[in-house]
This record gives C-alpha cells, structure tokens and sequence, in this order.
C-alpha cells in the first residue's frame, strides 16, 4: 500500500454499472452488508442498490454513456461529543447509514456540472477558472483589506465570492477552490456529477453538506490525481476541512475526517490534539441501539445558521486568546516573584483585566509547576483535558474560572486592543444589542467535553476487554452497567450543550423531554452544530423499535409541538420582502415541514454505523 492517501476506481459506463448492480452476484450483498452499512437485512439492501440503480440511471438520462464511477458518503453523526475539533480537541463521532450516493464522469476540460435528483437542489454548470477568479479576485473592504490575503482570511471575509450565500454547489466547489489557491496555475479537469436518492438527513446536524464535500473532493481527486499532490491521509482531512470554509462557515474537520475514515460498525476518537491528526477507532458498546430522530426545526444555513455557529468560534477563540493573555500574566507574575501573598492571582486578574475570578484559584495560587505545564501545553480550549494540560482537572475548573462569564464588544475591544468594528468582524457580531462573547461557560464546556470523551473512551475499550477475555458477556448486569453509565453521560453532555454552550432549541429540548419518557431510553442529545436538526437517542436494543412507535404517537402525531415552528416560518413569510433569502427559506421550510409530517416513519429510524465515504468497487468485487 502506497503511504499516500491513494483511491482506486476503474469507470465503466452506467449500462455496464446497471447490468452489475441487477446481477444475482450475492458477493456485492455481502459487500455491503458487511463492509458497508453492518447491515444483512434483504429489504434494507435491496433498497440500497435501488437507489444506486436510480443514481445511475439518472446520470445516464443526463450525461449519456461515458466512464462514470459511483461512489456514496455517509452523513456524520455526532452522538456523544461536539465542537472540539475547532480549537484542537480530541472529538468522537460516528457515520449513519443514511448516505449520499454520486455517480461522476470525469471531463477533459475545466466545466464542473452538478445534477442532483432531489428537485430542491437546481442543477449548475459552471466553469472552474471563472469561479477561482472571482472568489480570487474580489475586493477585500474595510479593515479587512489590511489583512494577509491567504485561504484562512479570503474565505472568511469573502467567502463565495461571486455566488449566492447557501447555494448547494458552493459545497461541490468548494475542494476545488482549495486546490486552486494552492497551485493557481494548475488547471484542474471537471466532473459531470450525479448525486442520487439521499438518505442521510438533510439540514438535520448529520452534516449531509460535509458529505457533499467529501464526495465532490473524491470526483475531483479521481479526475486529477496526477495534478495534485501525493497527500497522506492527514493531509487530505486536514484539505477538506478547510476547503468547506470556502462556504462561509469556519470549523474543523472533524466532519470530513469522520465522514472519510470511519471503518463499518465503529466509532472514531479523532486527535485533534496531536500535531498530525490521526484517529482512534473504537467498539461500540453491544446491546444498544441509537434511534436517529429529526425535530423537523431545519438548520437553515442561509439566514441564521451561519450566524449561530461562527458566533460560537467567535467564542473559542476570544476566549483562548483571553485565556492566553491570562496565562502569560500569570508566568510573568512569577517569574518576577509577585506571587508571595494569599489571592495573588485574583487580584492580578482584577486589576490588568477588570474581572473577578468564579472561584478562589487555590491550587493554581499555591502550586506554582502547575504553570510550566499550562504554558508548555496549552494551545486552545480542546486542550483543557488532564493528560493534555498535564495538571488535575480540579486545577483546570480554576483555570476555566478566571475567564469572565461573558464580556461585549466594548469590552472585548479594550481587553484585546482593538477597535469594535474589528471585534464583531473577527469575532462576529452579537445578534442582539446586549449580546456578548460568553468565554467561561465555553471553556467551562469543552472541559466537561474531554472529562467525559476520556470516560467513555475507557468504558468502550474496557467493556470490549472485559467480554473478549470471557470475563462478562453482554447479557451480564455489569456490562449492561456500561450502557447505564454511557447514556448518562450522553444525557450530560446535552445539559453542557444547552445551558454552556446554548446551542440547543426549545423543539430539540421537546423532542429529547419526550423520549426520556420512551421505552428502553439510555440516554439522547442533539448532534451537530445545533440550533435545529437531529437528536441521537441511544435505547436498549430490544425497545429500539417500540421507541421509534412512541415517538410518532407522542411526537410527530400532535400537530401542537410544531406550532411554535411554524408561527416562525409564518411571521418570516409575512415580513420578508418578495423574493427575499428569507421569505423563500421560510416558503422552502414550511413545505419540508408539511412533507415530513405527512411521512412521519421517514423522520425516526434504527441506524447502523456504517462505513466511511467509499466507491462501490462493481466490477472487482
């Protein structure tokens, strides 16, 4: 094997492709049963190659008989910890069965074509040079001209240049756009890309847009594998990450990470933390099944989506720049010996930053090595861990509680020695005029995030131990201990997502208080960015079904849990000027939420965890 990431495909044409998916060979079913998506049932496979069937069908009626490749990416599903792969934190997370599938012929020239069978989606034919030169090529205004021109900076203050704000194809763009800023003179080849029949959720926190970048990147690297560089597998996550920044959101890659390696029927520790990113995986505990259920509130990335989830990096990252500004005075404080009386550090807090700390800092005050651990090995917010930082999580609250509770733009500009403009520019800007930057509560969530990331990464290796060695089996009341004890956390980590972090919704707060009240619940929380979406439940295997039955009859049947959503989109369409973004999101949004409630067993179902983001090798299997 090659030490490159490297990815095989040999096109054929879609007839070709037809004729083997409808062959009777039982090696493609156990192919994807086992390989694929831990799943064996007949049904559930035959509709599995139904959707391939349509995909290719589809790209045939539209591009005609030329090589083509198919290939499918899984939404990501984040049922236990969030955020933490944007300030250098270890994150765990899986992949769905619900995936994307794609068929794609490569081009001899730079045209990128984008046909999806899902009608909400318009199909777009573009050029790749004209759109790299317009996002290349536009203005940088204001404060921002003064900023270096490179990807981090053009593509979070002009972000799509050129293009609508929200517009699907900025995902399929964007690894292009990537590419080319790092060899502007290398033409890259286009794609005619197919994507077919969806089952990963769409604007549900399963990141179904992260797999689009992910299945765009492989029509491109499989286009133009001889144009780009010879990454190693780290390299190309750390490539897609950014690459989706070209959209207008600024996150990490865990998504794309988990989305591209995940193996079948396991979970990934991605190590954020490590100077290269690499990923652990683990063994999902027997006897528990996650119930994947949509609150039918949708993420809408057009209007508020964007706002909320960059206002959240806003927060990471003004509170570790704070925080850093902190532990610097700190090691000044005692290097120059004004460490000598009681409350030293409180009051060297109050007096060079204007704020009190939560709580007495009693360790941090009295053991001074604690300091040379934290200036050694801190960077960001993920790193407030014990075997990261090196000192005890009871010294971590201290240091967690030094950081004010929540500061606003006046007072973040005079903290950080910059003008208000430049704050809610590079922060972004409050929604609300008394709205602030609120950096305790989130160094305080990231802290419990890792506590209970490491617990649970003891429980999944330690119960698959246990068992291997014969010394419980899975119907043992210790092992089921583990199950209790998982889901507890899970449970706590969705209160460190609502009242810490305030990403959570009064429909996602409905939905979970609901299914707490389930049959066989475990334990549930949302899964991604917030705000809207998907909550994971995770339920004892053998009530996973009655569950999901529970949760049409005292959910998605009472039409009064979804009047708030829609007084919402009803009060959107009545102010929101013709034509508007808004108004035609709200349109768009009412007429999901009407068409999901009329389908109501499609919005909850059982998921395996399925593979990572693959192409169906037809013709070698």
């Amino acid at each position: 094997m090659p030490s490159y990431f490297d990815i095989q495909a040999t096109p054929s044409t879609p007839s070709e492709l037809i004729n083997l998916l409808q062959s009777d060979d039982g090696r493609l079913d156990c192919f994807l049963a086992h390989e694929v998506y831990a799943n064996d049932d007949p049904v559930y496979l035959k509709s599995v190659k139904q959707r391939y069937l349509d995909t290719l069908l589809a790209h045939r009626q539209r591009f005609g008989e030329r090589p083509t490749v198919l290939a499918r990416a899984p939404g990501r599903l984040n049922a236990f910890l969030e955020y933490l792969d944007m300030c250098a934190g270890d994150h765990m997370s899986t992949t769905i069965d619900g995936d994307i599938p794609v068929a794609f012929s490569p081009r001899d020239d730079d045209r990128l074509t984008a046909f999806n069978v899902n009608k909400l989606f318009p199909e777009t034919e573009l050029s790749i040079e004209e759109q790299f030169a317009a996002f290349r090529n536009a203005p940088m205004a204001g404060n921002a001209a003064q900023a270096e021109d490179n990807w981090d900076n053009r593509s979070l203050y002009c972000p799509h240049a050129g293009r609508t704000a929200g517009h699907w194809v900025n995902y399929v763009l964007s690894p292009y756009m990537r590419a080319k800023w790092n060899r502007p003179d290398q033409p890259l080849l286009g794609a005619d890309i197919t994507f077919g029949p969806a089952t990963a959720p769409f604007r549900a926190g399963t990141s179904s847009s992260s797999a689009v970048v992910v299945l765009s990147f492989l029509a491109m690297y499989l286009t133009n594998k001889q144009r780009l560089p010879k990454w190693q597998i780290k390299d190309v996550c750390k490539f897609l990450g950014e690459a989706e920044w070209y959209v207008g959101t600024h996150g990490g890659a865990n998504d794309q990470t988990t989305i591209l390696r995940n193996p079948v029927n396991s979970v990934v520790y991605n190590r954020h933390s490590q100077p290269e990113l690499d990923s652990t995986p683990l063994p999902f505990l027997k006897g528990v099944h996650v119930v994947l259920a949509n609150s039918l509130w949708e993420v809408n990335k057009t209007t508020v989506g964007n706002q909320s989830f960059n206002m959240r990096k806003g927060w990471m990252q003004m509170g570790d720049e704070v925080l850093q500004m902190i532990i610097d005075a700190a090691c000044e404080a005692i290097q120059q010996g004004r460490n000598g009386q009681r409350g030293w550090l409180t009051d060297l807090v109050r007096s060079r930053f204007g704020f009190d700390p939560g709580i007495e800092p009693v360790e941090l005050e009295t053991n001074l090595d604690h300091w040379d651990c934290i200036r050694q090995n801190y960077k960001k917010f993920g790193s407030l861990c014990d075997d990261i930082l090196g000192i005890p999580d009871s010294a971590i609250s201290e240091l967690v509680h030094l950081l004010p509770v929540k500061i606003v733009p006046a007072e973040a500009a005079r903290l950080l020695g910059k003008d208000i403009e430049t704050i809610e520019r590079v922060y972004t800007k409050p929604k609300r005029a008394i709205g602030g930057y609120h950096l305790r509560t989130t160094a305080r969530f990231f802290h419990k995030e890792n506590q209970i990331g490491r617990a649970l990464e003891r429980i999944f290796l330690e119960a698959e131990e246990k068992v291997a060695k014969g010394e419980i089996t899975v119907a043992d009341p210790f092992y089921d201990a583990y199950r209790i004890k998982v889901g507890q956390m899970v449970d706590e980590l969705q209160d460190a997502l609502c009242f810490d972090f305030r990403v959570s919704i009064q429909q996602i707060d409905l939905l979970l208080t609901i299914a707490r009240r389930g049959p066989g619940y475990l334990g549930g929380k949302l899964t991604g960015a917030g705000k809207g979406g998907c909550v994971s439940i995770l339920v004892r295997a053998e009530d996973s079904g009655l569950m999901c039955e529970y949760l049409d009859r005292e959910y998605y049947s009472k039409p009064e849990h979804f009047e708030f959503y829609r007084m919402v989109l009803e009060d959107d369409l009545k102010n929101g000027a013709p034509g508007s973004v808004e108004r035609e999101s709200a349109e768009e949004r009412l007429a999901i939420l009407e068409s999901a409630l009329k389908r109501i067993p499609e919005q909850r179902r059982v998921i395996t965890f399925s593979r990572g983001a693959c192409v169906i090798p037809l013709g070698n299997l």
